[in-house]
């Protein structure tokens, strides 16, 4: 693969994930405000299972960037031929690709559930 593509690749994923720690920012933030104003006891049983999900989540996905920016590194120092990369480079690169996506997907099911919850909280 050529090497160009995979270090811009590898910037899109970084921008993904970037993206997904944002709108969990903003989910904290959402989270603070309906604490202040709703203190019912099993919102906040839930809100406290919800802060363990993002830290665990946030802890993730930082793990899951610095693998990318390590490898984006490694993409750029490698000596490659016809600015073609390494096979082991290009297998690393698909894995971290899958585990994006996966990212993505799973994240959009949970944020609609946030989402369904908060909905649910304030009608």
């Amino acid at each position: 693969m050529n090497k160009e593509f995979i270090t811009q690749e590898l910037e899109s994923l970084i921008r993904s994930l970037d993206f997904i720690q944002e709108e969990q920012a903003f989910v904290k933030r959402k989270l603070s405000s309906f604490l202040e104003n709703f203190v019912m006891n099993d919102f906040i049983i839930w809100a406290e299972d919800l802060q363990h999900q993002i830290l665990n989540r946030e802890a993730a996905l930082r793990l899951l960037q610095n693998d990318i920016l390590l490898l984006k590194k490694g993409v750029k120092a490698s000596k490659s031929a016809n600015n073609t990369v390494e096979a082991k480079l290009v297998t690393e690169y698909k894995k971290y690709k899958l585990q994006v996506v996966y990212l993505e997907n799973e994240f959009i099911i949970w944020k609609s559930n946030v989402n369904d919850k908060f909905e649910a909280t304030t009608s």
